[in-house]
């Protein structure tokens, strides 16, 4: 039985010359070749959580107006096959969750400094054979698509870049386990195994050495500690997302939401009203959302205290009250659910 190959493909007519692609992304020759001189130099570092090892980038204004028009005028008209879902319309980590929901058994690998690790040479060869681009223009798209010669993570063109990254060997790897009856997905640099039957010890050794064989090939390597695999009598996550029956979260995230919530509100009551907490409140919005795609109900709660909070921010209202200190866990979990506005209402209620 041979193998049925879902591939990325390009269905337009290749681009031969940096006139060409002058024209296709509206702008000057001059101009591109000017930006790709001192694209290098082009970048600015984002600020990362404590903690966090990750070097990520945001182009400087004239770059990015240029990296925003190959991404729409080239990478958005790529068509991705299914199991890639980083970055490309209509998918995300929820939808690479979800194509493992309900399995036996799932495997879980994760690339080692995954952008970095694309080197220059990778993206030109993208350019120039998996587009077919010319040879001048793959050499042009690669300055401007790429910091001191490797792929910048945080570039509006690197996460498309990065599903193609895998493009002569991944097809191959999917086909290959799709034989098999195992799904195969990757989230950037996420990459997820899972089988609705058992596999033996042995069958999941072949398929691991077979993913690292095709990282290998590609200049990219697993990070050994985020190996994991998991089977259906313990919690299964992929892409932070427990898939053993349905999608959900695990109740530490809610709880922390639920938590990010009751900030809002104490520092809402507190006066703290200003530019900074308004990014705050949308911050905790878009966390609420998040969880609304898995517990409905929960998320619904939690956005009409968010949205009064909001309320109470733009009336600017200056409430002035002391939550007494609590002790033990019970305690501290009731307040966390309360607002901090009804349980003032609350405790005028019982005093009177």
């Amino acid at each position: 039985m041979s193998l049925i190959l879902n591939k990325p493909s390009y269905p337009f007519n290749p681009i031969w010359t940096n006139e060409k692609l002058a024209k296709a992304l509206r702008t000057e020759l001059a101009e591109l070749e000017a930006i790709a001189i001192v694209a290098d130099r082009s970048y600015r570092p984002v600020r990362m959580d404590p903690g966090s090892t990750r070097e990520v980038f945001s182009a400087k204004p004239r770059l990015k107006a240029i990296q925003r028009r190959i991404k729409e005028a080239i990478l958005q008209r790529v068509r991705f096959p299914e199991y890639l879902t980083g970055s490309v319309k209509g998918r995300d980590y929820v939808t690479n969750a979800k194509l493992h929901t309900g399995a036996r058994i799932l495997i879980c690998e994760d690339v080692s400094k995954f952008f970095p690790s694309v080197s220059a040479e990778r993206v030109w060869d993208i350019w120039r054979h998996f587009f077919g681009f010319g040879d001048d223009v793959a050499h042009l798209l690669t300055k401007l698509t790429t910091k001191a010669g490797t792929l910048p993570q945080g570039a509006g063109t690197s996460s498309y870049l990065a599903n193609l990254v895998l493009w002569r060997d991944e097809p191959y790897l999917q086909a290959k386990l799709a034989k098999h009856g195992l799904t195969y997905s990757r989230y950037v640099d996420d990459m997820a195994m899972s089988s609705k039957l058992d596999i033996t010890p042995v069958e999941q050794e072949r398929i691991i050495a077979d993913v690292y064989g095709m990282l290998r090939r590609n200049g990219l390597s697993a990070k050994r500690k985020k190996h994991e695999i998991f089977s259906s009598s313990q919690r299964m996550i992929v892409t932070k997302v427990i898939v053993n029956t349905k999608p959900s979260w695990s109740k530490a995230r809610r709880s922390a939401v639920r938590t990010q919530v009751h900030e809002l509100e104490k520092r809402v009551v507190a006066e703290d009203v200003g530019a900074e907490l308004h990014k705050f409140a949308d911050r905790t919005s878009n966390l609420v959302g998040q969880l609304g795609r898995f517990h409905v109900r929960e998320a619904g709660l939690l956005r009409a205290r968010v949205r009064k909070a909001r309320e109470v921010m733009n009336r600017a209202t200056r409430i002035h009250f002391t939550i007494s200190p609590t002790t033990g866990a019970h305690q501290s979990s009731r307040l966390v659910d309360v607002p901090p506005w009804e349980m003032k209402c609350r405790r005028a209620v019982k005093s009177s």
